[in-house]
């Protein structure tokens, strides 16, 4: 029950289907959303949310009727995302809680699901650490923070921490999905 988009090469359709079956062959069932227009030989890009991310791959369409395609086995699949959440690149100074004290360090990427941040102090992969976040004027967010993986950063010889956030208000993911979306929408049109 795997959902793909489905896109036309020359992106005249576009639909969302369900794969309903898979056949010995390896090509595989889509049962559309809506009655579209696709051609058997058609050849279509795919895109799918699956478990290490957004997965592409363009097939021949081996047989076609309005609500049903049958996708020929693609000959290689690609990632194009890792990461549930997009992430970009920022420059932002913060100050970390941790027992009473508190750790300066700067934000080096960010998404809605955790950071990268490079520091003096060595931060412990056992711990969850309290921060507030300025994104950008009158923009704040408050969450917790553990590291994942500790590493030594070549160009600073800091400690660059990455980690997810433990806890976060959903109206604060809200606004750094929206923070990112904007950033990298901003990158691309430079």
């Amino acid at each position: 029950n795997q959902e793909f988009i489905i896109l036309s090469q020359e992106v005249t359709n576009a639909a969302k289907g369900i794969v309903t079956e898979i056949f010995d062959d390896e090509s595989f069932q889509l049962e559309l959303q809506s009655e579209e227009r696709y051609s058997a030989g058609e050849k279509a890009d795919l895109f799918s949310v699956a478990g290490s991310g957004v997965i592409y791959f363009s097939s021949l369409l081996k047989s076609a009727d309005n609500k049903n395609l049958v996708v020929e086995k693609p000959e290689k699949i690609k990632t194009i995302q890792r990461r549930e959440y997009t992430r970009v690149e920022i420059s932002k100074n913060i100050l970390i809680e941790d027992d009473g004290k508190k750790i300066r360090a700067e934000i080096t990427d960010i998404s809605a699901g955790g950071m990268r941040l490079l520091t003096d102090v060595k931060m412990s992969t056992e711990k969850n650490y309290k921060t507030d976040i300025s994104l950008d004027a009158n923009i704040y967010i408050s969450c917790t923070f553990r590291p994942v993986r500790i590493d030594t950063d070549k160009k600073t010889s800091k400690y660059g921490i990455s980690g997810r956030f433990t806890l976060i208000r959903n109206i604060d993911r809200v606004t750094l999905v929206q923070y990112c979306m904007k950033k990298q929408s901003e990158l691309q049109s430079k």
